[in-house]
């Protein structure tokens, strides 16, 4: 009997874990979501050519081509010619993929 209790309790704990896990992890994007809100406005460019494993060459939508980094937390496979992508007016670094753009 004590067994089948501590069956049913471990069950039960499992289960709280894995809730407050998603809650915090939603608690997490919706930090970042009002972050990117709250931080200083970022310019549209696209992706011309890689050139080592953290560097690529942008277009940026005002004219310019820079060389950039990349936020470590994106995937560098996603980031092929031609996508488009947000930079850190500041800093310059790919911050996120934008989806192409419609008419």
């Amino acid at each position: 009997k004590k067994l089948i209790e501590h069956t049913e309790l471990e069950a039960t704990l499992k289960a709280k874990y894995d809730d407050s896990r998603g809650v915090r992890e939603a608690y997490k994007k919706s930090e970042a979501d009002l972050k990117a809100l709250q931080s200083v406005g970022q310019l549209n460019g696209e992706v011309l050519q890689q050139l080592d494993d953290d560097r690529f060459i942008v277009k940026a939508s005002s004219g310019p081509r820079w060389v950039v980094g990349v936020r470590t937390k994106l995937d560098k496979k996603e980031l092929k010619l031609g996508t488009r992508v947000s930079l850190d007016i500041t800093t310059l670094t790919i911050m996120q993929k934008l989806p192409r753009e419609v008419d």
